[in-house]
């Protein structure tokens, strides 16, 4: 069944770049591409996006989302390099040697309380970061803003709410910042992409997954994971909007503006997406038969403690292993700008139009638009 399966996906994914490539083109369309299936809230955001492109320049630009199918997530980066796809979400966690500045900031993640606060922090920081505008523009891509997932929880298939439940199993971490965490905890770090986590955890590679509690939903693991602890375990943060700038030459002014003015409401989007799946799912966690647990004081005292020592071991890790030059008053830099955003998104609905106006004015009404990839 699971080969039928992986048969017929290679199919579609074979046929859809065929259609690609043979698509007619009337103007400039826009190739975006995710590593994430088509049911993603995510993604989702992306073909909201797609939409957007062509009511605001009257047809003249368009956009067709490649969920999983033209690149797979770690080939993003090299695709978007080689002109394969024009923009796509860049996952820095899976690429650390080509991406150091932007990955410095992802080991933040646990720092994080909200996904708004988040990637408004992260993309700000990173646009007026010479040497992480620099790698990207090393690594052939314009950057166009970060976004975040929901808080994370851990998902798992038995109930962990103490130390001693975590002792020894194996975790998916979603980057150094929960491999540090899930180590501390005396359980065994495994890193894979989240894509995978379904399949690991159904095959007992996994015994928990940190993740949204949205992704019970959009990835499928209530079919997989019965239990939720209700840890508060950051924010991925670590994740980018990138343009190739191979295609993005290859624009006109006038599609150039029109991307650059959607891409704070793609982030919106995107953030807002995810922020309202989780909450959805909270409420549907009896229907999915999922069960919510609370850590025990044991276990929080023990995150509480590791996040006070996290920060001095992420900018003595930044230095030694990847060469981050100033790496304490960058880590101030971006934990103020934390502080900055949770205190600009607090109390703000769910509504993506509101939050796209608030980076538009925040971050991108400052950037010059025929200057961005130069």
């Amino acid at each position: 069944m699971e080969r039928t399966r992986m048969a017929g996906w290679r199919v579609a994914a074979v046929g859809a770049l065929l259609a690609a490539l043979a698509l007619p083109v009337s103007g400039q369309q826009i190739k975006i591409v995710s590593g994430d299936g088509p049911q993603h809230d995510g993604v989702k955001a992306m073909q909201e996006f797609a939409k957007w492109l062509g009511e605001k320049s009257g047809g003249k630009v368009t956009g067709r989302v490649f969920p999983q199918t033209l690149l797979s997530v770690k080939e993003i980066p090299a695709g978007l390099r080689d002109g394969v796809g024009d923009l796509g979400l860049v996952v820095h966690p899976y690429h650390r040697a080509e991406f150091p500045e932007a990955n410095f900031i992802a080991d933040f993640s646990l720092f994080a309380k909200s996904n708004p606060a988040a990637a408004g922090a992260a993309t700000e920081y990173i646009l007026t970061c010479d040497e992480c505008m620099a790698e990207m523009k090393k690594q052939g891509q314009v950057y166009l803003g970060n976004i975040a997932n929901a808080p994370y929880s851990l998902l798992s298939k038995k109930p962990l709410t103490t130390l001693a439940d975590l002792k020894g199993i194996k975790i998916r971490s979603g980057g150094d910042a929960w491999s540090r965490w899930i180590e501390a905890m005396g359980a065994v770090s495994v890193s894979i992409p989240a894509a995978e986590a379904y399949q690991a955890l159904s095959q007992g590679v996994l015994d928990a997954h940190t993740h949204s509690i949205g992704s019970l939903v959009d990835q499928s693991l209530a079919d997989v994971v019965k239990n939720a602890t209700d840890m508060p375990l950051g924010v991925y943060l670590g994740a980018s909007m990138n343009y190739s700038a191979k295609n993005w030459a290859t624009l006109s002014p006038e599609a150039r503006k029109v991307v650059f003015d959607l891409a704070p409401y793609l982030l919106a989007k995107y953030v807002t997406n995810l922020r309202v799946a989780a909450d959805v799912v909270r409420g549907k966690l009896p229907q999915l038969k999922v069960t919510l647990h609370q850590p025990s004081r044991e276990l929080v005292s023990a995150n509480e403690a590791f996040l006070r020592k996290d920060e001095k071991t992420i900018v003595e890790l930044a230095a030694k292993n990847s060469g981050i030059q100033n790496a304490s008053q960058k880590a101030a830099r971006f934990v103020a700008l934390l502080a900055k955003w949770e205190k600009l998104t607090a109390g703000m609905p769910p509504d993506h139009q509101k939050l796209g106006d608030l980076y538009q004015k925040e971050i991108f009404s400052k950037l010059d638009v025929s200057k961005i990839g130069r």
